[in-house]
């Protein structure tokens, strides 16, 4: 189920259709069996993103997923973070946010281990600030 915002669009509420628990703070009681499980839960339905409060953590699906364009990009752009499903874009949207109206320095830290997906997860978070900064055409034409 989708509701459309102000400008026609459809997004996706933290809600609907959601496989698991999309923010392991909310897994009761909280357990390392319980929190592997979730994810494992999640992974399988191709949910590779889980909060942990302002926290994201990916599980590399080693498979392309349709969960990056321009329409997600947009349905990420200035929303609040819990409001939509757990996603990379949700916390690239933050700190975006933060440097571009606070004047703050940004920080994303990306860790895991070899294979585990971090300079995906990297080039992800960069295109989608230049996306949302409108630089996102100048960076397509370098890549090409």
């Amino acid at each position: 189920m989708s509701a459309a915002d102000d400008t026609g669009g459809q997004y996706r509420h933290l809600l609907d259709e959601i496989v698991g628990i999309g923010d392991a703070v909310l897994l009761h009681p909280l357990t390392e069996d319980g929190f592997v499980a979730n994810l494992k839960k999640r992974y399988q339905a191709n949910e590779i993103y889980t909060y942990i409060g302002n926290v994201v953590v990916s599980v590399n699906p080693y498979k392309k997923l349709p969960i990056y364009s321009s329409q997600l990009v947009n349905e990420y752009r200035s929303r609040n973070f819990f409001e939509l499903s757990p996603h990379i874009y949700a916390v690239a949207d933050d700190a975006y946010r933060s440097m571009r109206d606070q004047n703050r320095d940004q920080c994303i830290i990306i860790s895991g281990e070899s294979g585990a997906g971090k300079t995906e997860a990297s080039k992800i978070i960069m295109q989608y600030v230049a996306e949302v900064s409108s630089k996102g055409r100048e960076v397509d034409e370098v890549k090409e």
